[in-house]
């Protein structure tokens, strides 16, 4: 199921060219899909895109796949494959991204957020006597905590929604009636992330 796009880039500031899009993480892969739309009265076309450096070295891994013209009123999608082999430098916030998109009218530029959970990869599974010395080793100026209310959900179906999303459970036990979920997850950059989930009842 794809996300809901958002638009990028409006038809006013680029001369009729409107951009709405998402990101997805698919078969272990990365995407942005995108909506072109031409509200010009002319055809738009040789489209082409490129990305700033990023905090995570996000690059496309294909030219933008557009091959035909863009008439008045015409929308195309299209799902640009990503990978994390690009240059990288640490943005503000750290999952901003810069975009330029060039048509045979001009270049445009936009930025968007990637969403962090599409960097997260498949291989995010520490093992349970590693998770617990690293969790140790966390200095306390490294950790956050905050709340997530109207969450009603029991452990288990919050653990199978957090590994559809490559979140995974390493360990779980019940406190006074709570129940413990402990977490792991790896980014791209091959940087951990520990959580502790405290589930209360009802």
């Amino acid at each position: 199921v794809g996300s809901i796009k958002s638009v990028w880039l409006p038809a006013v500031k680029a001369k009729g060219l409107e951009i709405s899009g998402t990101f997805g993480h698919r078969q272990g892969h990365i995407y942005m899909d995108m909506s072109f739309t031409n509200k010009a009265l002319q055809h738009m076309s040789d489209f082409a895109i490129q990305f700033n450096k990023n905090s995570f070295g996000v690059i496309p891994s294909t030219s933008l796949a557009i091959h035909t013209p863009l008439m008045p009123n015409q929308s195309i999608d299209v799902s640009l494959p990503l990978n994390t082999l690009g240059p990288v430098m640490k943005m503000e916030p750290l999952n901003n991204l810069q975009v330029a998109v060039k048509n045979n009218i001009d270049v445009f530029y936009f930025s968007c957020l990637i969403p962090l959970n599409v960097l997260f990869v498949e291989d995010g599974k520490m093992e349970r006597q590693v998770f617990l010395a690293t969790w140790k080793d966390i200095p306390n100026e490294n950790e956050l905590q905050f709340q997530i209310k109207e969450c009603h959900l029991n452990a288990d179906t919050v653990s199978s929604k957090l590994q559809n999303n490559n979140i995974y459970t390493i360990a779980k036990r019940n406190v006074e009636g709570q129940d413990m979920l402990y977490q792991s997850l790896k980014l791209t950059n091959g940087i951990w992330i520990l959580a502790e989930l405290r589930i209360q009842p009802g």
